[in-house]
């Protein structure tokens, strides 16, 4: 039942877990009651139903496991959700196969979780209203705004790598259906070929693959390249194994003799997990994206280099990347460009494999992408002021050259991903520009204005969405990686770091920084002196004198990204002094 106010029922015997899920619904509107233990809980529905129920499993009086049946078998059944800390195959596939809605481990980011219980409740209102009313003419079944019709519908791409070929194969067989496409491979080369062209939501690993790299060492390679597919591990389980694959995110580990239908039913419930994350994106950011058309799409060249940064640096082939950027005229002609820019007439690079030799593949790529990216900006910033057009230009540059110099000097992650990510992580800026036209332009006008503001919070009171949902989504439409999309869409979340992989929080910590550094830098005020001082102090592994040399090189490397894009030139001696100030109570 749905009520004109959202109910939910929060079931655990530890106080603090109540209170903090019960505050985290509270946020997404729900009217939330509490209880301790099972049988109270059961009591508490059958005399006023909820709409939603989340409950422990380890509990006095009636546990959680009986309380899920009494829930998924009611005349008056709510969404059911388990949370719980007890890690135990059997009871889950138990509770997947009487129709349990969601489960989630402890520990877990509280306010995640109330999102995602929040779009499962949407997701059955909206299903139940589909199943009453015929589709119009004018209804897509592909339109992503019928998410839940939508997502039924897409192939799920699953790799797997296997040493055997016949077990793979074997293996493969047993997961064959409509709904998938598989992959399988027997060797690190071949899957990095099925990453260069496809999307893949979840790789079947074996780690003892009989070469130089072990499974969770290509899990670890792919992590630090920005793509996470879900993923299982075929390992004997150890203390060492299972560290390094919670590290990296994998979903669970388990050996290869494993019954094929565990595994079949584990991945039936990882794939609609998978959907579950991919819609954290808020539908009014999708919408607007699907529905403006003043941003071209990226040319298919872009995606496929995109496909590039999965695989290792000496994977990949300085032949077929030279191949694939001459078969696009523009993208050859700029990349040459750039790269003859202040050469003398006997230093010109003339062919676009002598520009990959120079600059070496991941930095080529970066290259192209950011191009590419910044073409698909001038076309929506011409309709826009030239103060505006300014601010935006070198707000885009300062955060994606300071991301790139932070990714390098203060985490030890790739420098040209971090460049990527900087660069498009506030093109939702111009949708919503577009969009809401003179509205927008009163925002933009106070950020500039105003010491104290910050932008995506002007965006929120507005719009109720900010500019990582809508750069989010339209990352998204682009088709670029997932792990792309899910970084941009959390570096306004103030929690988003908790729970994730190292390789990710690294990537948000860097990209949160570069924003907060351009913020300081746009305008002298003690505020955002303060919150660009916060974010340094992240990085304490680093020294005083460290942090404000990477600081120092992000503000002379953003400058010399002006000139080279031809953009308004920041003032290097204020900027200078405004650093200067921001640092100065580091410790």
């Amino acid at each position: 039942m749905v009520t004109e106010h959202l109910t939910a029922l929060v079931v655990d015997d530890e106080l603090p877990v109540r209170a903090l899920l019960a505050k985290a619904l509270g946020e997404v509107g729900f009217q939330c009651v509490e209880s301790s233990d099972g049988q109270d809980a059961w009591q508490q529905h059958e005399k006023s139903p909820f709409d939603l129920v989340v409950t422990d499993l380890k509990m006095p009086k009636m546990n959680g496991h009986k309380l899920c049946v009494d829930l998924l078998n009611s005349p008056t059944r709510p969404i059911v959700s388990v949370l719980t800390g007890i890690r135990h195959e059997r009871l889950i596939q138990d509770l997947e196969s009487r129709g349990i809605d969601l489960i989630r481990h402890k520990p877990i980011n509280f306010r995640n979780l109330a999102r995602e219980l929040r779009g499962l409740l949407d997701q059955k209102v909206t299903s139940v209203q589909n199943a009453s009313e015929p589709l119009t003419e004018s209804e897509d079944p592909s339109d992503e705004s019928l998410t839940p019709k939508a997502e039924q519908h897409r192939k799920h791409a699953i790799g797997v790598l296997l040493k055997d070929k016949n077990v793979a194969n074997e293996l493969a067989g047993t997961l064959t259906d409509s709904s998938k496409s598989l992959f399988v491979t027997t060797n690190s080369e071949q899957l990095c070929q099925v990453l260069d062209h496809h999307r893949i939501d979840l790789l079947l690993i074996e780690n003892d693959l009989g070469g130089f790299l072990s499974g969770i060492e290509i899990v670890e390679r792919l992590n630090h390249q920005l793509i996470r597919p879900k993923v299982v591990l075929f390992a004997e389980e150890s203390s060492k194994i299972h560290q390094i694959a919670d590290e990296n995110g994998v979903e669970f580990v388990t050996p290869i003799n494993t019954d094929r239908n565990e595994i079949k039913t584990s991945v039936q419930r990882i794939l609609r997990d998978t959907l579950e994350h991919d819609a954290f994106i808020p539908p009014l950011a999708r919408h607007l994206v699907k529905d403006f058309g003043d941003i071209p799409p990226l040319p298919q060249l872009v995606v496929k280099l995109a496909g590039y940064l999965a695989m290792p640096l000496n994977d990949i082939s300085i032949d077929e990347l030279a191949d694939d950027i001459s078969a696009d005229t523009r993208a050859a002609t700029d990349l040459l460009k750039v790269t003859n820019r202040g050469r003398s007439h006997f230093e010109q690079t003339t062919s676009v494999h002598q520009a990959v030799n120079l600059h070496g593949p991941k930095r080529t790529i970066a290259m192209v992408m950011s191009m590419a990216t910044m073409k698909a900006q001038s076309d929506v910033l011409n309709k826009w002021d030239e103060t505006h057009r300014q601010w935006y230009q070198k707000r885009s540059v300062i955060i994606a050259a300071a991301a790139s110099v932070f990714a390098e000097r203060l985490e030890n992650c790739s420098p040209d991903t971090a460049y990527i990510l900087g660069l498009v992580q506030d093109i939702g800026c111009l949708v919503l520009a577009n969009k809401f036209g003179s509205r927008y332009d009163l925002i933009a006008e106070r950020v500039q204005g105003v010491g104290r503001t910050q932008l995506h919070q002007l965006e929120l009171e507005s719009f109720q969405i900010h500019h990582a949902h809508v750069s989010a989504a339209l990352l998204q439409k682009w088709r670029l990686p997932q792990a792309l999309v899910r970084t941009v869409v959390a570096h306004h979340d103030p929690d988003a770091e908790e729970g994730l992989p190292k390789v990710d929080a690294s990537y948000l910590r860097v990209i949160q920084l570069a924003e907060a550094f351009a913020n300081a830098m746009d305008m002298p005020h003690p505020y955002r002196s303060f919150v660009l001082s916060q974010c340094l102090e992240k990085f304490t592994d680093h020294s005083h004198d460290q942090r404000v040399m990477a600081c120092t090189e992000a503000l002379e490397k953003a400058q010399s990204l002006c000139e080279l894009f031809e953009f308004p030139v920041p003032d290097q001696a204020e900027l200078g002094s405004i650093l200067q100030k921001s640092t100065a109570s580091l410790t």
